[in-house]
C-alpha cells in the first residue's frame, strides 16, 4: 500500500512540496560543504599547508568513488520514483535492493585496486616527494571506511524517492555534527595528524549508514521500499538500465576527478605547493556553491520522476520551472558573498600574506559568473528525472570535460597559473549556454512548459 509520504508527489501543491523535499536537503548539504571547509581549517591549522595540499591531491579518488554510489543511486532512484508513480511497490523495492548490491560489490573491488595502486595513483594526481606520505595516510584510512561511505549516498536518493528528504536531512546532520567533534579531537587532543582527519570522517559515515539501514530494515510501515528476499534478486537489465541513467552523474563526478588531476599538473607545473594549497581550500567553497542548488535539484527530481511515472506533465513542468528560480537567487546570493568577501574566506585557513593575496584573486577568477550555476544543474538533473540518459550525459561532460580540461591545458601556456584560473568561468559560461540551447529545442519549462516534447506526453494530451 502507498504511503501518505510517496502519495503526496502526485498531489500536494508543488511549491510547498519543492520546498519540503529541497529544504532539508539544501540544509544537509550546506552543513556537508561548511563542515568540509571547517575540516579543511582542522588540517590547515593542526598540520599545515603541505597536509592541506595533500588532501587535495587525494580528493579525485574521493570523487571517484561519491561517482559510482551517485550514479547508482541516482538510476535506482529515477526508477524507483517512476514505478511509485505507477503504484508499483515491488519494482521500486527490487530498484533499491539492487542498488545495495551493487554498490557492496563494486566498493568492495573499489579498495581492493586502490590499496593496490594507491601509490601510483597518487603520483599521477599530481603528488610530489613532499607531499606523498600524507596523502598515503590519509587515503588508506579513508578507504578502509568507504563501504559505509558509498552505501549510506546511494540509499540517501532512495530516501528522496518516496519523499523523505527530512529524514536524510536529520542523517546528514548527524554525520557532520559527529565528524566536527572527533576531527578535531582526533588531530589535536590525541595528536593522530592526518589519519585522525581521515578517520574522524569515517566514524561519522559508519553511524550514518547505521541510520539509513535502521530506517529501511525496521522501519517498514513508513516506507513504501519493502527489502525482503523477493526484492534482494539480482536483475540485470535492471542494472543496466540504473548504470545508464545514473551515466551521467558518474562520467560528471569522474570527469571532475581527471579536472582536478590536470590542475593539479598544471599547478605543480607552473605552480607549487602553495598554489596546490590554494585549490584545495578553493575547491572547498566550489562545493559551497554547488552543494546547496544540488540541494534543490534533488528536491525536483522525485517530484519530477513521480508525476512523470503517473503522466502528470502540468506537475512535472510547474516543479522544473520553481525550481530554477529557486537555483537561480540561491547561486546569486552565493556569487555575491564571495565576490565582496574573499579575503575573508581564504583568511579562514592562513595567515600567509602570499597565500592570502593568491588566493583572494583565484577565487574572485574562478567564481566570476557562479551565479548561473543554478541553471546547468537543474537542467541537468531534470533530464535525469525523465531518464533521458543521452541528454543527461552530454550535458554532464559538456562543463568538465569538453570545456575545462582543454582550457586548463590551453590557457597557462599563455598567463601560466592565472590561465588555470580563467579557465574555469569561461567554461562555466559554455556549459549554461548549452544546456540552455537543449532545454529550448525539448521545448522543456524555460520557454514553452505547456509543449512537453516527449512523445508519450503527446500522445497523452492528444488523447
Amino acid at each position: 500500500m502507498m504511503n501518505k509520504n510517496t502519495a503526496r508527489l502526485g498531489e500536494a501543491p508543488i511549491n510547498k512540496l519543492l520546498i519540503g523535499l529541497s529544504l532539508p536537503a539544501m540544509i544537509g548539504m550546506l552543513v556537508t560543504a561548511l563542515y568540509n571547509i571547517v575540516d579543511t581549517i582542522f588540517v590547515a591549522q593542526g598540520i599545515g599547508t603541505v597536509a592541506v595540499a595533500a588532501v587535495g591531491i587525494a580528493f579525485p579518488v574521493q570523487l571517484v568513488l561519491m561517482a559510482i554510489s551517485n550514479s547508482v543511486g541516482i538510476g535506482g532512484a529515477a526508477i524507483a520514483s517512476q514505478r511509485l508513480g505507477q503504484k508499483n511497490l515491488a519494482g521500486a523495492s527490487r530498484a533499491y535492493a539492487n542498488v545495495l548490491m551493487v554498490v557492496f560489490v563494486v566498493s568492495m573491488l573499489a579498495i581492493v585496486a586502490a590499496f593496490i595502486f594507491v601509490e601510483p595513483l597518487l603520483r599521477l594526481f599530481g603528488a610530489t616527494p613532499e607531499i606523498m606520505p600524507y596523502s598515503i595516510d590519509f587515503l588508506r584510512v579513508l578507504l578502509l571506511g568507504s563501504p559505509f561511505f558509498m552505501l549510506t549516498m546511494a540509499s540517501s536518493a532512495m530516501l528522496r524517492a518516496e519523499g523523505r528528504a527530512s529524514y536524510q536531512m536529520r542523517v546528514m546532520l548527524t554525520t557532520v555534527a559527529i565528524n566536527i567533534v572527533l576531527t578535531p579531537l582526533f588531530i589535536f587532543g590525541l595528536d593522530w595528524g592526518i589519519q585522525g582527519a581521515a578517520l574522524g570522517t569515517v566514524v561519522a559515515q559508519i553511524v550514518g549508514s547505521i541510520l539509513i539501514f535502521r530506517f529501511f530494515f525496521t522501519k517498514a510501515k513508513k516506507t513504501s521500499l519493502i527489502l525482503n528476499r523477493e526484492a534482494f534478486r539480482f536483475d540485470p537489465k535492471l542494472v543496466v538500465r540504473m548504470g545508464q541513467i545514473g551515466s551521467s552523474s558518474f562520467i560528471m563526478q569522474v570527469s571532475q576527478s581527471v579536472l582536478f588531476i590536470t590542475v593539479n599538473h598544471m599547478l605543480v607545473r607552473y605552480g607549487g605547493t602553495t598554489e596546490l594549497a590554494t585549490f584545495a581550500v578553493i575547491n572547498k567553497f566550489m562545493a559551497l556553491v554547488g552543494m546547496p542548488i544540488m540541494g534543490i535539484v534533488q528536491g525536483m527530481q522525485p517530484i519530477v520522476g513521480y508525476n512523470f511515472g503517473s503522466k502528470q506533465f502540468d506537475r512535472m513542468s510547474q516543479a522544473i520551472k520553481l525550481a530554477i528560480r529557486y537555483g537561480l537567487t540561491l547561486s546569486i546570493t552565493l556569487w555575491l558573498l564571495i565576490q565582496l568577501f574573499p579575503r575573508f574566506w581564504v583568511g579562514m585557513f592562513t595567515e600567509d600574506t602570499t597565500l592570502l593575496n593568491d588566493g583572494s584573486t583565484a577565487m574572485r577568477i574562478l567564481f566570476a559568473i557562479s551565479f548561473v550555476y543554478g541553471i546547468q544543474m537543474i537542467i541537468n538533473g531534470m533530464y535525469q528525472s525523465l531518464a533521458k540518459a543521452r541528454v543527461a550525459l552530454f550535458l554532464s561532460l559538456s562543463r568538465q570535460t569538453l570545456y575545462t580540461i582543454p582550457l586548463v591545458l590551453i590557457l597557462p601556456l599563455f598567463f601560466g597559473v592565472q590561465g588555470v584560473w580563467f579557465a574555469f568561468p569561461i567554461a562555466d559560461l559554455m556549459a549554461v549556454l548549452t544546456a540552455v540551447v537543449f532545454a529550448y529545442r525539448d521545448r522543456i519549462m524555460l520557454f514553452k512548459p505547456d509543449e512537453y516534447a516527449e512523445p508519450e506526453a503527446k500522445a497523452v494530451q492528444a488523447k
